[in-house]
């Protein structure tokens, strides 16, 4: 018994020597900001309530270059999510707007073209499209991407495919 008191007294004086020295002088904690030039995100209001429709903006955000098409899938639970609607932009995207709603599935794929003169366009955050969901239940579920999002961007005097990013986004109803 002598013994077992003994080895667990040097361990626990070994385990507050290694804390000590590891914690004898402070180091700043900085907070490192990720933020993607090229990336397509959903903008909700702050308390969605479930039973209650509420409007989402689809984004896309890009410091120098002007969208100037997209396609973009993305999926949901059915069982927490409805779609109601969803609306393209056709303040920008007026040559080509289509969607198509796959309930059953969970599926949401758009598809949108601008019929106007690129210089016309601007840069930073455009939306894209207003989607209109009610919450089937209180709970949270994730909106994720079906495939990579295909977007236009004007760059150089001609469009070319931008290589943008959609990150799963988390969805809360209470």
């Amino acid at each position: 018994m002598k013994e077992v008191l003994i080895t667990l007294g040097v361990l626990l004086l070994v385990m507050f020597g290694f804390y000590w020295v590891n914690n004898r002088y402070a180091t700043e904690k900085k907070e490192i900001k990720v933020v993607l030039d090229k990336e397509i995100f959903f903008k909700t209001p702050e308390n969605m309530r479930s039973g209650t429709e509420t409007e989402i903006i689809l984004k896309a955000k890009s410091e120098n270059l002007k969208v100037t098409s997209f396609s973009i899938d993305f999926s949901y639970d059915p069982g927490l999510i409805k779609i109601v609607n969803v609306e393209v932009n056709n303040k920008i995207f007026d040559k080509v707007a289509s969607v198509k709603i796959e309930e059953n599935l969970g599926k949401v794929i758009m598809e949108a073209k601008s019929g106007k003169n690129e210089s016309s366009l601007t840069s930073g955050e455009v939306d894209l499209a207003t989607i209109k969901i009610v919450g089937a239940r209180k709970g949270g579920t994730m909106i994720y991407s079906s495939k990579r999002p295909e977007v236009g961007v004007f760059e150089g005097g001609k469009t070319v495919e931008g290589n943008f990013q959609m990150p799963n986004f988390k969805v809360n109803f209470l």
